[in-house]
């Protein structure tokens, strides 16, 4: 996504940088980059990663300790050539976990509680109606931060809850269309290789649900002027 959608030298932001792989992407393609984690362990562990970078690459990469609603504060209009970042999935990791892929194995994971943080500003913790809100919230106001036809790539799964499917990825489309955001693409990104081996996705080869398996990369764009 960062080569498809930048040059070297130009700006890419993570709102919600976690370990900070898109940093380093940055950093391999010397592309300069700005994450944002709400998290003292991931700022850590973003700055660890990066700590053996390429002394001929004259990017910058830096990772920041604070909300992604402060993002304003850092850039002015116009400068930032790609948005791109995971960011959490509303509260859905709040539930014991009960994946197929867990049963077989000494997991300490399986039936146990998983959650991002209790820090009420984390999305992590948000239902998935407060979750959509506070993402059109964000999104919103990094809008102007993009160049025109900059764009602003998402990458969320959908999930199950309860025997109901939850569209993560349809709440956000609706939500940045409503922003001022246009919507280019969805890319299904199939994991099936990565999760569990079973081969290639679609009737009549297989059936799946597309949860664990498939994520969704939602590319957006500022529209032109």
């Amino acid at each position: 996504m960062i080569e498809l959608f930048t040059h070297a030298g130009e700006l890419v932001v993570d709102p919600f940088v976690g370990s900070g792989t898109t940093l380093v992407a940055a950093r391999d393609t010397n592309r300069n980059a700005v994450g944002f984690d709400l998290q003292s362990g991931y700022i850590e562990l973003c700055n660890a990663r990066l700590a053996n970078g390429d002394l001929l690459n004259m990017s910058k990469q830096i990772p920041i300790q604070d909300d992604t609603r402060n993002i304003c504060e850092y850039f002015k209009e116009e400068t930032i050539s790609l948005i791109w970042t995971s960011p959490p999935y509303a509260n859905l990791l709040n539930r014991q976990r009960k994946n197929k892929s867990r049963r077989n194995r000494n997991t300490a994971q399986l039936n146990k509680v998983e959650q991002y943080s209790q820090d009420e500003r984390d999305l992590g913790t948000m239902s998935l109606d407060d979750y959509t809100l506070a993402m059109g919230d964000i999104f919103e106001s990094i809008l102007p931060l993009l160049k025109p036809k900059a764009h602003c790539v998402i990458n969320v799964p959908d999930m199950w809850w309860e025997n109901e499917r939850i569209t993560i990825h349809i709440s956000l489309v609706e939500e940045l269309r409503r922003r001022g955001y246009e919507l280019r693409n969805i890319i299904i990104w199939d994991r099936t290789n990565i999760v569990n081996k079973i081969g290639i996705f679609g009737w009549p080869s297989n059936y799946i649900t597309m949860g664990v398996t498939f994520e969704y990369l939602l590319d957006f764009w500022r529209p032109p002027k």
